[in-house]
C-alpha cells in the first residue's frame, strides 16, 4: 500500500504533467490576410515584398512591456515594434476559421472546455530581433490566456519557447509556417496567462503577429459538480479518492492544502473567494474532482510563521492581508492584527503530526484545526507586507501568504468519499 506522502508526489506530479499550452497551424482565406494601416497603408501579409515589410515596421513604435502594471520600454529586454488597435484593421477573424473551438479541445479541460470566452484583440507587433523570458500582465481575474497569431511573412528564427515548473517547449513557427505551401497558413499559440514565454532572436525577415488576451465570461455559479470524463481528470481523481479514503489522513480532520499552479491577480483587501470562479487549467481540473469526490473547498490565503519574538502561528484566511505599517507587539494576541476572517490552525503532516516552527517556540491552536499541505503551498498567486514587531527591540518582519485551494476534511470516521466512474 502506498503510503501518504507516496501518494501526494503522485498528485503533485499529475498536476504538473500537462503543458499550459496548444500551438499549430491552420488555413486561412487570402482575403483575411490583408492588413491596412497608418494612412493609405495596404499589405498583403500572404505575399509581401521585404521593403513592403520595411515600410509596415517604420510605421509602428517602439513595443513596451508590463512591470508591475506599468508599461516599461527597455531595448536590452525586447527589441520589437507594434501597432495599437486604433492604427491598423484587417479582415482577419479568428472566429471564422474555428480558432476559439481549437483552444477550447486542446488547452482547456473538463468543464472549461464549455465555458464562453471573450476574445480581446491587443495589439500587432513586428519582430525583427528579440524579447526575453516574461510573463503577460493579467487584465483581470478572468483573463486566463493569451493567444499570438503569427502570419506567414518570411522570416528565420523568432523561436516561441514556454517555460514553467522547470520544462521547457520549443514552437518554431518559421519551420511550421514554411511546410504549409498549398495554401496560406496561420501559425497559433496559446497559453495561460502566467506562463513563462520569450521570443528567439529574429535573423532574417520580420516575423508579424496579432496577440489577443483571453477571458472567461462569468458564470451565474461556481465550479460545478458534474464531472467530466477526460483521462487527465479521471487520473487525478483516482489518486485523489485513494488518499482521502485513507484512514491515516489527518485522522482527527482538518484541512488539505494545495497551492495554486497559475497566477491570479490579487490586491490588499480582495476577498480570495472571488477566484473560485475564475481558476483556470490544473487549478480548475483539481477543484472540479474535489467537488466531484464530495469534499468542500474553498480558496483561501495561508499565512505562515506570523508573530513576534520566537513566537510564530499560521493562520487561514479569507481575504489579502497588508500589515504594512503596522506595529506588531509581543502580546500573542495575534489574531487581532490578522482582523476578521482569520482561522489560527496547526501545520501538520498528512498523517495529522503538528509540525513544530524550526526554532521557534510553537503552541498549537487549543481549539483549532490542522492543515496538512498535499502539493507545494508555496502558491504561484502570494502576498508579502512587511511590519515591525516589538518585543526586546524592534524588528523589521515580513508577512507572507499564498493563495491555495483547501478541502475540509471531517474526521476519518465521519468521512465519506465519492467514487467517480
Amino acid at each position: 500500500m502506498s503510503s501518504l506522502s507516496d501518494i501526494a508526489r503522485s498528485i503533485e506530479a499529475s498536476l504538473t504533467s500537462r503543458p499550459p499550452y496548444c500551438s499549430g497551424t491552420l488555413p486561412v482565406p487570402p482575403e483575411q490576410l490583408i492588413l491596412f494601416y497608418d494612412i493609405g497603408g495596404k499589405l498583403d501579409l500572404s505575399d509581401s515584398a521585404p521593403e513592403e515589410l520595411d515600410k509596415l515596421s517604420d510605421a509602428c513604435q517602439p513595443a513596451t512591456f508590463g512591470v508591475n502594471k506599468e508599461d516599461v520600454y527597455d531595448e536590452s529586454y525586447r527589441k520589437a515594434r507594434k501597432l495599437d488597435i486604433r492604427n491598423f484593421a484587417t479582415l482577419f477573424n479568428i472566429d471564422n476559421i474555428g480558432l476559439v473551438d481549437v483552444i477550447r479541445n486542446a488547452l482547456l479541460e473538463g468543464e472549461d472546455e464549455n465555458r464562453r470566452i471573450k476574445v480581446e484583440m491587443y495589439k500587432l507587433n513586428v519582430y525583427d530581433s528579440f524579447f526575453k523570458p516574461h510573463k503577460d500582465t493579467p487584465r483581470s481575474a478572468s483573463m486566463f490566456g493569451s493567444l499570438v497569431v503569427v502570419f506567414p511573412t518570411p522570416h528565420e528564427g523568432g523561436e516561441f519557447v514556454l517555460k514553467q515548473d522547470g520544462h521547457e517547449w520549443e514552437v518554431d513557427f518559421a519551420r511550421m509556417i514554411s511546410d504549409t505551401v498549398q495554401q496560406p497558413c496561420i501559425g497559433y499559440v496559446s497559453f495561460f496567462a502566467d506562463v513563462e514565454h520569450e521570443v528567439r532572436i529574429v535573423t532574417a525577415g520580420h516575423r508579424i503577429t496579432l496577440t489577443y488576451n483571453l477571458y472567461f465570461i462569468p458564470e451565474t455559479q461556481t465550479v460545478p459538480a458534474i464531472f467530466s470524463s477526460t483521462p487527465y481528470e479521471q487520473r487525478l481523481a483516482a489518486l485523489l479518492y485513494t488518499l482521502l479514503n485513507n484512514p491515516s489522513l489527518l485522522p482527527e480532520g482538518g484541512y488539505l492544502g494545495f497551492g495554486l499552479r497559475h497566477q491570479y491577480p490579487v490586491e490588499t483587501g480582495m476577498e480570495v473567494e472571488e477566484l473560485q470562479d475564475c481558476l483556470k487549467g490544473n487549478d480548475a481540473a483539481l477543484a472540479r474532482a474535489l467537488s466531484a469526490l464530495g469534499v468542500t473547498w474553498q480558496v483561501r490565503v495561508f499565512y505562515r510563521d506570523f508573530g513576534a519574538s520566537n513566537y510564530r502561528y499560521n493562520y487561514l484566511h479569507k481575504r489579502i492581508v497588508d500589515l504594512s505599517g503596522s506595529e506588531v507587539e509581543d502580546d500573542y494576541n495575534y489574531g487581532w492584527y490578522m482582523g476578521e476572517g482569520a482561522e489560527e490552525v496547526a501545520y501538520a503532516s498528512l498523517d495529522g503530526q503538528v509540525i513544530t516552527q524550526g526554532c521557534y517556540d510553537y503552541d498549537p491552536p487549543e481549539n483549532g484545526r490542522k492543515l496538512a499541505r498535499v502539493t507545494k503551498m508555496a502558491s504561484m498567486t502570494s502576498s508579502q507586507s512587511p511590519y515591525v514587531t516589538y518585543g526586546n527591540e524592534p524588528t523589521l518582519e515580513h508577512l507572507y501568504g499564498d493563495v491555495c485551494i483547501v478541502a475540509d476534511l471531517p474526521a476519518s470516521e465521519h468521512r465519506t468519499i465519492k467514487e467517480v466512474a
